[in-house]
Formats: structure tokens, C-alpha cells, sequence
């Protein structure tokens, strides 16, 4: 086969019915999504013999534990990115009697990842790559971690997946692609308010250059003791999540809210459609509802350069709220 381009691969991906059981992308209800990037790997520690038997290298190599890891990057299009945050540590909702649906996911205490039916439970998939026209399978994959950015006025996500176990798909699946929905620079706000369980978040702020928000699961791949060397199962650990942007500098107020420890509420809200947030059928979210500055950094950059704040924030826990979440209004119908 001659060299191939990686505009003519896809990604699939599929809910799985039983944890890391994979589904090829001939299984009904595949969702084919258009990416920008992807480095899902299969990922082994090999074992190497260092017996000492007159000789100052290793004589022998076997086979050990191994899992999938890798990043998948994508433009934020709401018809797709529901799907894959049910495969992360959230505890999801579903509202709505008809598209648009509304979903929302908040922070979830579960250790480790699992897969049931239903619109309020986590899943686990089944991702599907094709790279010139060569099938590689992950089974179950989850999302260990989260980064939102904008980049050039648009929305776009990197996540972390871990997968159990990689094979070969028994068949390829017919894509169907349709048209792109961005959330471009004329999308998005960014407000600010006061910390708690629910923030009004009334109104909008001026001064933010660029946005990003990561939210770090700390999953990994844990191996036991089976005839199987594929991942038994993915663990969680402590939820990290922060957001970094730049900020004109005005004023010493978010200065002294940085040495005083002051708690913050921040939003990142995203209209593609252009209406009002009730009333969109193509939207996000992502709420900090209490949130600390952990680093404040300020200069004179040079003669020609504006002074703004370099600014990293740290979502806390809430009493009676959750320390963050993200909403998405979708044409998707996720059951």
C-alpha cells in the first residue's frame, strides 16, 4: 500500500455495552467524528533479562503489561462533544422531550471507570481509528483529562484517553460526515461573579486574552495478576481542575483577590447559533463556581509590549453546589 495522508483517516467511536468488549465501527450507533489530531498509542512495558551470565547485556525480551493512551484534539462541535464526556469521571444528566437536549455534568467521587445503559450513568467506548485505510480498535477508553482553549477565535478540546486494550476491527464502517459547527470568535463570553452554589453570572468581562480550562482526572491503567496482559481497568485519582488566561492590567483589585486568596466564580459561555442561551440549540458551558487565583504574574514586558497578568485559577470544593460543571445544549440523543 503506497504512503497515505492523514486527511483520508477517520475516528469512531461507540458506547460500550460491557466494559472493554470492543465494537467495531460496523456496530449500529457509531458515531464517525471529524478531529483534528490523534495519538492513541499502544502502550507496553517490556521486560528485559539482565541475568548475569558473563555478559553486560540484557539477553532476553518478553512481553508484559500493556494498555492505549493517547490524545485526541478536536474543534468543540456540540452534535459530538457530549459523547465523549460521559466517558470521563461526571456524573451526567439528561433534560429535555426533544432536541435541542440539554446535558450537564458535575464531578463524580467513583474511583475507577464503569460502564451501564441509561442517560445518567458512565460509559465506557470503543474508539476506532483508521489510518490510511488500516483499522486500529481501542477498547475500553475513557477520558482521564480535559483541555477547552480558544485558539484563533475557536473552541477546541484535547482529551486524554486511556484505553484497556488495542486489536484489529473485523470491518471498517461507511462514515457519513456532516456539515461542521463551530464555536467561533463571535461565540463566546467570559464571565465573572461571586463564588457559590449557583452564580448569576450577570455580566460579561472585557479583559480576558484567551481562555483554557483543564481538568485532570489523574486516571490510570491498572494492571492485575490474569492470563491477559490488555489493562484490568482504569482508576481515578484526584480531580485537578484549572483555568489560565491573560488579563489587561487595569487595576491592583485582581491583584490583592490573588494575595488575599479571594473566591471567584468564572464561566466560559459558547452560543454557535447566535440566539439567546434558553433558546440555543448549539451551546456550552463550563462553570467554576468557586475558584482561588493559584498564581498572579506581572511585568514590564518591554517598551512596546501592553502589561497584562499572567493568571492561573484552581476550582474548589462548594458546600451544597459542585466545585464545577459543564453544560451542553445538543442535537445529539444520547439514550
Amino acid at each position: 500500500m503506497p504512503a497515505g495522508l492523514g486527511g483520508s483517516g477517520y475516528l469512531a467511536i461507540k458506547h460500550e455495552t460491557t466494559m472493554g468488549t470492543y465494537l467495531p465501527p460496523t456496530t449500529a450507533g457509531t458515531l464517525f467524528v471529524p478531529i483534528l489530531s490523534e495519538s492513541l498509542q499502544y502502550t507496553e512495558d517490556k521486560y528485559y533479562s539482565e541475568q548475569i551470565r558473563q555478559a553486560v547485556i540484557e539477553s532476553e525480551q518478553k512481553q508484559s503489561y500493556y494498555h492505549a493512551e493517547g490524545d485526541v484534539t478536536m474543534e468543540v462541535d456540540t452534535a459530538f462533544l457530549p459523547y465523549f464526556l460521559y466517558c470521563s469521571r461526571f456524573t451526567p444528566t439528561k433534560t429535555g422531550a426533544g432536541s435541542p437536549w440539554t446535558y450537564k455534568f458535575v464531578p463524580s467521587t467513583a474511583g475507577s471507570a464503569s460502564t451501564a445503559a441509561g442517560t445518567t450513568t458512565r460509559k465506557t467506548a470503543s474508539i476506532s481509528v483508521i489510518r490510511n485505510g488500516i483499522g486500529f480498535g481501542y477498547g475500553g477508553c475513557v477520558i482521564g483529562g480535559w483541555e477547552f482553549s480558544i485558539e484563533d477565535g475557536n473552541l477546541r478540546v484535547t482529551m486524554n484517553v486511556l484505553g484497556l486494550s488495542e486489536t484489529t476491527p473485523a470491518g471498517l464502517g461507511a462514515p457519513a460526515w456532516v456539515a461542521a459547527k463551530l464555536l467561533g470568535a463571535d461565540a463566546h463570553q467570559v464571565s465573572v461573579d461571586v463564588a457559590g452554589a449557583t452564580p448569576a453570572f450577570a455580566s460579561p468581562s472585557t479583559n480576558f486574552n484567551g481562555y483554557s480550562v483543564n481538568i485532570n482526572h489523574n486516571a490510570e491503567a491498572q494492571n492485575r495478576i490474569r492470563r491477559d496482559r490488555s489493562a484490568s481497568y482504569i482508576s481515578y485519582g484526584k480531580t485537578e481542575a484549572t483555568l489560565e488566561t491573560e488579563l489587561d492590567f487595569e487595576d491592583k483589585t485582581e491583584y490583592d483577590n490573588f494575595k488575599n486568596s479571594t473566591k471567584k466564580a468564572y464561566r466560559l459561555e459558547s452560543i454557535g447559533d447566535g440566539a439567546a442561551y434558553a433558546a440555543s440549540t448549539d451551546a456550552l458551558r463550563i462553570d467554576f463556581n468557586r475558584a482561588s487565583y493559584d498564581s498572579y504574574e506581572l511585568g514590564l514586558g518591554g517598551m512596546e509590549e501592553l502589561i497584562m497578568a499572567q493568571v492561573n485559577a484552581r476550582a474548589l470544593g462548594i458546600a451544597g453546589g459542585d466545585a464545577l460543571s459543564i453544560e451542553v445544549k445538543s442535537s445529539l440523543d444520547i439514550t
